[in-house]
Formats: structure tokens, sequence, C-alpha cells
């Protein structure tokens, strides 16, 4: 790679990292005579994503970051988008670490620095929010620690400024295991989804790992739907301090987390001093210190994309994961269709989010089973077109699982129809595709008229009509994710009835878990 020797009136010193999207350099500023970080993005270069709108998010990372001023925040210094090397962000040069390598380097608990390190994250987030900045990617490579132990929050490059609704944009932004499950669902992305991830990363502190691990789709399905893991496997008396703390901020109800982030850094101020008799630490231990100057002496080590532009989630696939050296590109691997492949003994947590996080833009690859080798990015993204104002982010997974059964185009739309809750979407969606059913009655599976839900349809083995049938009914109550909790569902599911069983415990609304039965023996 030709490094420049200049961009605009920056001289470029030496290479901090590269990614998919473009590098960070160290570079010196000639007119204010200080060092600070060049983040270069190279907007023609990122597939899935047009250059004006990668243009228009880089740009919203400037201005986001630009009108913050706090110590817990990297501070931007300058943008400017016209310049023939690419468009450029200058901020603030921060001699230290990621908080992920500090817990690769650290895996053992420093109760005191993750006390602190969390509230000096806590600080930083107050101050965005105030300012009507919503991060959206919080996590730890996203904090860095410098020299002096402080905690500084970097890469609003999806951060929104206002609290308006998510977009039905087909993208779902944030990194899977420190997303909350609205930012899943399409819905409304505001600083409860900056807690949601700051209780992700303050469980990671305490135990090693984030709550949520797994396939993309498990972690969806996790995040959606279940507890995450209890603190006593580190320490009872830990579990009991900051255990209810984890958990509010994880709640799945945004209305049940914490309203701010100073009613979070209050709570977890409060826990402390109810453990010990000090203060806590405005800055973090000699240790973390010496880590994050022994790593701020490495040079020109590769950073993974989300680190060099801003993170982009497609929304869950089949694709599964493997472990990946640090630094390595990441390529998602494929697993068997119904996604939720247990990870094998070799994946990692930061492995994961690193896959999850990299919209590489290639073509889908070919596996042992789940193939879609039979389908170009340009189709798979036409019919995502489509679906996408209809069930919002969910569109990619949903279109990537259909391709992954079949190479029929027309069997991909039947599929996808199938998922849609009234016959007034599926009329929307179908004659969108060519080749396309164009009877929203052609969408439905043959049903099996000798099989209810009831007492008699205990033993009746689960089949693959049956597992559909039921997503298709459920799809009414949940929307499109509907499809991941069946088929979770159906891999403990003894029978069809317990099926229908298990499926009704995820209705939280009485009315509607009755009904959702009720229907469910009508259509029988």
């Amino acid at each position: 790679m030709v490094i420049p020797q200049t961009v605009g009136k920056y001289e470029i010193v030496d290479t901090l990292g590269t990614g998919g999207m473009g590098t960070v350099y160290r570079a010196f500023d000639r007119t204010l005579e200080r060092t600070v970080a060049l983040k270069i993005v190279h907007l023609d270069r990122v597939h899935g994503i047009t250059p004006e709108e990668l243009a228009n998010r880089f740009r919203i990372e400037a201005r986001a970051g630009a009108r913050l001023n706090h110590p817990a925040i990297v501070a931007i210094f300058d943008y400017d988008d016209q310049d023939p090397i690419g468009a450029y962000i200058a901020m603030e040069y921060v001699e230290g670490c990621g908080l992920d390598h500090y817990l690769k380097q650290r895996p053992e608990l420093h109760l005191e620095d993750a006390i602190s390190a969390m509230l000096q994250v806590l600080e930083g987030l107050a101050c965005a929010h105030r300012e009507g900045v919503v991060h959206r990617d919080i996590k730890p490579a996203n904090l860095l620690i410098t020299r002096d132990g402080v905690v500084k929050i970097m890469d609003f490059g999806i951060a929104k400024m206002g609290l308006r609704t998510q977009t039905q944009s087909g993208l779902i932004m944030g990194t899977p295991q420190y997303m909350a499950p609205e930012q899943y669902l399409g819905g409304v992305a505001d600083q409860r989804c900056d807690i949601h991830a700051a209780g992700a990363v303050f469980h990671e502190l305490l135990t090693g790992s984030p709550p949520y691990i797994g396939t993309e789709a498990e972690v969806m399905y996790k995040v959606c739907y279940e507890k995450p893991k209890l603190l006593s496997t580190v320490d009872p008396a830990i579990a009991e301090a900051f255990g209810p703390i984890i958990a509010k901020a994880l709640e799945k109800v945004p209305e049940n987390r914490y309203a701010s982030a100073e009613d979070f850094r209050e709570a977890l101020r409060s826990s402390w001093q109810g453990i010990s008799s000090k203060a806590p630490s405005l800055t973090l231990s000699e240790t973390a210190r010496t880590i994050a100057t022994a790593f701020s002496l490495q040079r020109g080590a590769p950073l993974d994309g989300s680190q060099v532009a801003d993170t982009i989630v497609r929304a869950p696939t089949a694709a599964g994961v493997t472990g990946a050296p640090p630094g390595a590109n990441p390529v998602p691997l494929p697993v068997p269709p119904d996604g939720v492949a247990p990870p094998t003994g070799s994946t990692r947590p930061d492995a994961i989010s690193k896959t999850a996080a990299v919209a590489t833009g290639s073509k889908p690859t070919t596996g042992e089973t789940g193939s879609l080798v039979g389908w170009s990015r340009d189709q798979l993204a036409e019919i995502e077109r489509q679906l996408t104002p209809i069930v919002g982010p969910m569109a990619r997974i949903l279109v990537r699982e259909a391709a992954a059964t079949t190479g029929s185009r027309q069997e991909v739309y039947r599929l996808l129809a199938s998922h849609l809750r009234t016959p007034e979407e599926r009329k929307q969606f179908l004659p969108a595709g060519d080749g396309a059913p164009t009877a929203p009655d052609s969408t439905m599976p043959p049903s099996a008229a000798d099989t209810v839900v009831s007492s008699s349809s205990a033993g009746v083995p689960l089949t693959a009509e049956i597992t559909q049938r039921a997503s298709q009914l459920l799809a009414h109550y949940l929307g499109p994710i509907a499809a991941v909790v069946t088929r979770r569902a159906a891999q403990t599911a003894a029978d069809e009835a317990h099926l229908y069983s298990i499926l009704a415990e995820k209705l939280t609304d009485t009315s509607e878990r009755e009904r959702f039965l009720r229907d469910a023996r009508r259509q029988h």
C-alpha cells in the first residue's frame, strides 16, 4: 500500500491501522502544530452501500463528534469529503489501546477498573445524550484506554442526532452482541440503546464475555428473548451487588431500562459504595495503564473495519463464524440453513463481533448445506429491496434464508410471502417480483387437514411443513422474527403440540396467547 505524504494540511507520519474501508494514519497538523489521528475512508470501495450514503454517514460521524466536548469522548477536529485521497476526519490522537485489546490481555477480573471504566463511559454517554446524540454502537472496540487510564468513546459513525424512528433501510446498525432488541426489530433507537450496550459491556468487564454469544441468528434470538448469563458463575458477591444493575440495563423493553446514563451511573456508584469504603477511582489502575502503554507502542497493526469506518451490521443471516487471528479480515462462513448451529470451540466472542460488523460485500459463499451459490449479490439485493418496505431490517435474514433452500425465484417469493402478516402485505410484495405468484393464496403451503393442535397432536412428529405453518401463524403476532423463534422452538419440541405450546409462551399478552392457540386449532 502506497502511503501518501500529505493529505490536505496534514503530514502523514505513519499508519495506525488498515481495514477494508480505509486507513487510519498518525499525522501532523502543520497549521496548529499538533499530532492527530487521520481517518480516511475510500467511499467507492465499500460494497452494499452507495458512496453517497457512506459519505453522508461519515459526515454524520464528524458532526456528531464535533458537537461533543467531554474528556470521555474522542474529540473531532476537522472533516473533508472533497480531497482526492478520500473523505477524512481529523481527530484527537489517543495513545493507548481499545478496551477489547485490554480484555484479552487482562482476562482476570479487576473490579475497581471495571467500575471506573463504566463510570467514565456513562459520563461520556450522558454528555452525548444531553446534546441529542445517540451513539448506537457502544462496544469494547469503540472504547479507548489512554496511557493515563482515561476511557474515551470513539466512532460516532452510526450516531443519530435527534430522536427519530429508525428508517427501514434494510440495514441494522450496531454490533450484534451489544445491540438492543429494538435495533433488531426496526424500532425507535434512542438513548436507551446505548444504555443496553453499556450494560452488555459492563457484563463483559465482569465476566470476560458479552451476555449473548453464538452465531448471528443465535445472538439475535437471545437478545430478543433470553435472559443473559448469570453473574453468579463469576462471584456470588459480585452477582448480588451488580447483577440487578446489569439486568435492568439489559431489559428487553426500553421503558424498563434506566431512563438515562446518569441514572445508570448513579445506580452503579451506589452499589460500589455498598461493597467498598473507597470512592471509585477516576482513572484505571497502573496495570491497565501499563497495558495501554504497551499497545500504544505497537504501530501498524491491522484494525477491523468497525474501527476504520462506521459499523454496518446486515440483518443476521444463515452464515456462522469461526475464530480468526486478531486483526485478520473476517469472512462469514456457511452453516446449515437453520442458522442455529452451536458455536464450536474455536469460536470467540471477538471473532463473532468482528465478522458480524464488517459488510464484506462479497458474493454469497457455498457450503455443504444451505448453499447460495446460485444467487448473485445483485439478485438477493433486488428481492431484499422489495421486501424491506414491508418488514424493515429483517428483510435480509429472510431473503438469505429462503435463497439458501432453493434456486427457484418463484419459490423464494413464495417462502418470503409466508412470513407476511396480512393478505394486503402479500399482495404488495408478490407483484413486485418477476416470476412470483400473483395470487396471495398461492403463497400458503398446503395444510394437513388431519392434524389438529390439541391432545391428538401429541406424538405427531415435526415436519418442515408443520414448522413453516407454525412460523407463518406466529408471524401475525411477532412479525418476521417469528421464523427464527419457530426454528429455535422446533429444536426442543417433542411433537407438534409441544411446538405450539412453546411458541405460545413467547407471547406475553394473555389474550394474544389464547388467540394464537385458537387460530392454530382453526387452521387445521
